[in-house]
């Protein structure tokens, strides 16, 4: 019995140690992440580095008369601490049919 209850404590333990580890990051380490941000790096590669967007925009310029430069989409993220705030704008380009790529980024002043 008490090496159930041992058990029990331990997963429970660990389980906790994973939430905090998934939860999200803080502005210092949102901006260590960034740091490693790379023009042409896919859209799928900035989602594993930075999570899903706060928000998220697509804009297209008719007079534009290539594909590539008339699409941009646009992921806005946003973190608050201690420290204070910050929002990160990442621009991606269509590049290929359904392929989106990292064009510009830039950090918001607050």
């Amino acid at each position: 019995m008490r090496t159930l209850r041992i058990a029990l404590w331990l997963v429970a333990t660990l389980a906790a140690a994973g939430a905090a580890a998934s939860a999200e990051p803080t502005l210092a380490q949102a901006e260590r992440m960034a740091d490693t941000l790379r023009q042409g790096m896919p859209l799928e590669d900035v989602r594993k580095l930075l999570g899903e967007p706060l928000r998220a925009s697509l804009r297209t310029d008719g007079n534009s008369t290539s594909e590539a430069t008339r699409s941009t989409l646009q992921w806005t993220y946003t973190w608050s601490g201690a420290a204070g705030s910050g929002t990160l704008r990442v621009d991606f380009g269509l590049k290929a049919p359904e392929s989106w790529k990292v064009t510009r980024w830039a950090w918001a002043p607050q």
